[in-house]
């Protein structure tokens, strides 16, 4: 790709998403949405620190701050990793098949790309149980002025989980490796039943502060 999409502005973004081109698609827009996630950590975190109220809390405050920077551009970087992650996949989809040793060549492509396409929303399903770990760390040690935005960290994390779950499960549906399917479905199961049972609770504890 000519230009990252992480470089472009808000509404250039948005406007590539909202065109008819292949990319950027609904995993990237997964991966942005855990972004922001992070971000509304970080700045609850910010907002907490340096607080009498929550001086108890200075030290964990410290170390949220120092893992949601340290996570900013992993995250971030996803936006472009999975549209980077499409390209030799739509290239391999072309690859002709006249012959059995096009089809083979062809079938051995695809099956490399769909493994590769398959890693980035898996990881982003990864960093979607750090972040989660965050939020539900602020939402007992955080400012409670910023309660809301752990609510809707929270919900943005859930959409990022399941929205990446729908592209793991895209591109394990063609993948003839048994062995490899059986373990990113097990550990995507898993993961994602743990961050919605979190975020869920997080959500309804925030409702009950703010009403």
């Amino acid at each position: 790709m000519e230009t990252k999409y992480i470089d472009m502005t808000m509404q250039n973004y948005a406007k590539e998403l909202a065109s008819n081109k292949s990319m950027p698609g609904g995993g990237s827009a997964a991966a942005y949405s855990l972004t922001l996630a992070n971000s509304l950590a970080s700045m609850v975190a910010n907002f907490t620190t340096g607080k009498k109220k929550y001086a108890e809390y200075e030290s964990d405050i410290g170390n949220i701050l120092e893992e949601t920077d340290k996570l900013f551009l992993e995250i971030l970087s996803m936006v472009d990793e999975d549209a980077e992650a499409f390209l030799p996949l739509a290239a391999a989809y072309k690859m002709p098949k006249e012959t059995d040793e096009q089809k083979e060549l062809k079938d051995i492509e695809m099956q490399r790309c769909l493994k590769n396409a398959s890693i980035v929303p898996m990881n982003v399903i990864r960093k979607c149980a750090q972040v989660v770990n965050i939020h539900e760390e602020l939402s007992t040690k955080g400012s409670k002025m910023l309660i809301s935005d752990v609510g809707v960290g929270v919900q943005m994390i859930k959409s990022a989980a399941l929205s990446a779950k729908l592209n793991v499960l895209i591109n394990i549906k063609d993948i003839k490796d048994c062995e490899f399917v059986d373990n990113i479905s097990k550990e995507m199961e898993e993961l994602l039943e743990e961050i919605c049972k979190k975020c869920d609770k997080i959500y309804s504890e925030v409702l009950e502060d703010v009403r």
